[in-house]
């Protein structure tokens, strides 16, 4: 069972950041969301507890980041079954493989010690759940932005704004953000 110091609604925010760093295909997202994800998510975490090794919470959140994972090459599957060429279709797992995606950068990058491990955690689920609170074009515009790190040209194209729109959303929403994260105590 999770230790109680832990309860798995206090990563959902966590998660639906994680999810949105994969970057999903328009085809899949337009199929499923973030929240769709977390919540299979959350609901294998509760059903497999058991298989849960390790006793801190770096090694509990990786462990639930592999159930992203999991989750997201089986819904893949499941949406792009006998409706894509499966020749073209590239899962999570391999797109993380070829080393040049953000997702991979964040699956490889080295773990450090175990303070600073759960200082940067706890900064994570703070930002995470600011991220979350952001009005959905504001979100997008930050995440795309300095996550995912696009430029503002990109950004733009992918939320079919002008380069001045996409601009000011990511303005407006660091600005939003750097507000939530000093309200909660963290850092702006």
């Amino acid at each position: 069972m999770t230790p109680p110091d832990w309860p798995l609604e206090r990563y959902r925010p966590l998660l639906c950041l994680h999810v949105r760093q994969l970057q999903l295909g328009r085809l899949y997202r337009a199929r499923f969301d973030s929240s769709d994800v977390v919540q299979e998510t959350l609901a294998r975490a509760v059903k497999g507890v058991c298989q849960l090794r390790g006793g801190s919470e770096a090694e509990f959140v990786r462990w639930l980041q592999v159930i992203v994972g999991n989750v997201l090459v089986d819904l893949v599957r499941e949406h792009g079954a006998a409706k894509r060429d499966p020749r073209r279709e590239q899962t999570v797992c391999d797109a993380s493989a070829d080393g040049d995606t953000p997702m991979a950068a964040y699956v490889a990058s080295s773990q450090p010690g175990p303070a600073t491990l759960a200082l940067q955690q706890e900064r994570l689920l703070q930002l995470a759940d600011a991220v979350g609170r952001l009005p959905e074009a504001e979100r997008d515009a930050v995440i795309a932005h300095y996550i995912l790190e696009l430029p503002l040209a990109e950004v733009a194209a992918r939320l079919g704004r002008t380069e001045k729109g996409a601009a000011g959303l990511v303005f407006r929403g660091k600005r939003r953000l750097r507000e939530l994260l000093t309200a909660t105590g963290g850092e702006a």
